[in-house]
């Protein structure tokens, strides 16, 4: 005789089922709720499992990467500045920068929400009374623009021989440095085009990209600074990222 499932263990497979059926519809979408306080508004927004995991990239999902866990919800904070709105995201991991932008886009264009967790599209935004919500198309990033083939090309500049590549990243950039790792390099060509610390700018995202096809072994946590300190990692082959790294975006862009 075969026993029948409890109850409580057919409620918790029709939960799963349900959110199952959710996530398949609303593929990647990230939702915002924040409430007015004082300037700003606070709340929280909660991103899918492949976004948290960092895993979407410029031309969709990594189909190497599978996600069956429900959203986690993040802390974030928005104040307007001007048409723009500018604030807080908590990010994948503690120590990743929080710089949470939503940039409004010109009649008949789309907005774009710089995120933790990389640059998307901006589905609706609406405030009523007291309450902002967001909704993020994150199905995919944001395709590059012409700033983004500046930021790589700068930033080959500033790591042009080894006398000034810095093999001993710790992921801090100091002002006017005497040496630059891959990572600091990418960052200080980031503020000097982009005029702010963009930390998934998609040049730098594109950078990522192609050290998950090479990096291998080299990898760890954080893949720019871990490639960069690797042993066996040559200025040959932080150049070659780099002009990897380029000609994609080239691509995209035509």
């Amino acid at each position: 005789m075969i026993a029948k499932p409890q109850a409580t263990h057919v409620a918790a497979i029709l939960a799963v089922l349900v959110w199952s059926t959710a996530a398949r519809s609303e593929l990647n979408t990230v939702t915002c709720s924040l409430q007015r306080a004082a300037t700003e508004f606070l709340g929280s927004c909660d991103v899918p499992c492949l976004v948290n995991a960092l895993a979407v990239d410029i031309d969709g999902p990594n189909p190497k990467v599978a996600c069956h866990t429900p959203p986690r919800r993040v802390s974030a904070a928005l104040r307007q500045i001007g048409e723009n709105w500018l604030g807080t995201m908590e990010g994948k991991h503690s120590e990743d920068p929080t710089r949470f932008e939503i940039v409004k886009g010109r009649t008949g264009e789309t907005g774009v929400a710089k995120t933790p967790f990389g640059w998307f599209a901006l589905q609706t935004m609406r405030l009523e009374d007291a309450t902002l919500t967001l909704t993020i198309a994150a199905n995919r990033q944001l395709p590059p623009t012409t700033d983004d083939i500046r930021i790589i090309q700068r930033a080959m500049a500033l790591v042009a021989d080894v006398t000034v590549w810095n093999k001993q990243d710790n992921r801090i950039c100091p002002p006017d440095p005497q040496k630059w790792s891959v990572f600091c390099a990418l960052t200080q060509a980031t503020v000097e085009i982009s005029g702010g610390v963009h930390y998934r700018q998609p040049a730098l995202q594109m950078v990522r990209e192609v050290l998950n096809e090479v990096g291998g072994t080299r990898l760890n946590k954080h893949r720019l600074m871990d490639y960069n300190n690797h042993p066996d990692t040559t200025l040959a082959d932080i150049h070659n990222l780099l002009r990897t790294a380029q000609t994609r975006l080239e691509q995209r862009i035509h």
